[in-house]
């Protein structure tokens, strides 16, 4: 017993080692550290002081992240030019509710207005 606790000591903090070595850049850090964690690039700019590219490109290249997370454009949501002419909607889970946990939640985009139903 005791040697097999020694064995799995050994396995489990060789692996667990994520202490990055002094001659490294900030960007080898931000990618040693990604392999370990898989921080958000915003996570990885702001831990790092890396440019927001550098950051991208290597959430990016993590095969990991890749199934999981896809990498969304920054963009602008659109706002109607008058009241009712644009909407967008969500549909979110509140467990609390019970048998109506789903809320259906549609904005308008020019006045803010929102209208939340339960479904």
């Amino acid at each position: 017993l005791v040697k097999g606790n020694a064995y799995i000591d050994s396995i489990v903090s060789a692996s667990a080692d994520t202490t990055p070595s002094k001659d490294l850049t900030p960007l080898q850090v931000a990618q040693q550290l990604h392999a370990f964690f898989h921080q958000s690039a915003l996570a990885l700019k702001r831990q790092f002081g890396i440019s927001h590219a550098d950051a991208r490109a290597v959430v990016a290249a993590c095969p990991e992240c890749a199934r999981v997370m896809p990498i969304q454009n920054m963009g602008v949501n659109p706002r109607g030019l008058q009241s009712r002419s644009l909407w967008q909607s969500d549909v979110t889970e509140f467990a609390p509710f019970g048998v109506l946990r789903y809320i259906h939640v549609t904005v308008d985009t020019c006045s803010k207005a929102i209208w939340a139903t339960p479904m």
